[in-house]
């Protein structure tokens, strides 16, 4: 798996789009904004786009959707906890940001631990609720997509609606910090890190 990122959006967000080397198909991860040059990205790339994944359904991971969906014709997952967010601008927090943003529902719905395979590469849905009710984090082979509940050295925040900084520790040591240290973590912000990393080092995790 190849994996690109753009950083799109007002806030920076990191989004992914993980490429399946073999076939030339690809998931975008979290397409936060700048739907047009994300769409270049893929062209470009001569990339097949079979899925987008959303990890949560905060505005600035889902600002570039509705161009990404149009361009590609790609299915969108995300968990049922979060589903709302795509279709009401205040939940998620769009109509706070002067933007009221609201998107078609999604195609499939994320649960945990199962395995969705798209692109021909398997992800593992880890539910990882903390940031949101429904955050969630994708496991493909040694590379973690993990949207906004880890981040390098720090973590999601808490404040939000649906936010609870005790989920957000237990989802961070049940579900991350079980991986194997060199397992790579790519968050929804910043730069990416590794497991091994953030279990040392990151302050919120001492």
């Amino acid at each position: 798996m190849k994996v690109l990122k753009m950083e799109v959006g007002m806030l920076g967000t990191n989004c992914y789009i993980a490429v399946n080397e073999a076939t030339g198909h690809g998931v975008v991860v979290d397409p936060g904004g700048d739907g047009d040059r994300i769409v270049a990205a893929i062209q470009k790339e001569g990339i097949t786009i079979d899925a987008i994944f959303v990890t949560h359904g905060h505005s600035d991971h889902i600002m570039g959707l509705d161009e990404v969906r149009k361009a590609t014709g790609a299915r969108v997952y995300i968990s049922e906890e979060d589903a709302e967010m795509l279709t009401k601008a205040t939940s998620n927090l769009s109509a706070y940001m002067g933007m009221d943003a609201a998107f078609a529902p999604a195609d499939k719905i994320f649960k945990d631990g199962e395995t969705v395979t798209e692109a021909g590469l398997d992800f593992k849905v880890l539910a990882t609720p903390g940031h949101t009710r429904g955050g969630v984090c994708l496991v493909c082979g040694d590379v973690v997509f993990c949207g906004d509940t880890v981040f390098a050295e720090s973590i999601g925040r808490t404040d939000l609606p649906g936010g609870s900084y005790k989920q957000i520790l237990n989802s961070i040591k049940d579900k991350i910090l079980v991986l194997p240290d060199e397992t790579k973590l790519l968050p929804g912000h910043g730069p990416a890190t590794t497991v091994g990393w953030e279990r040392r080092r990151n302050p919120f995790l001492q």
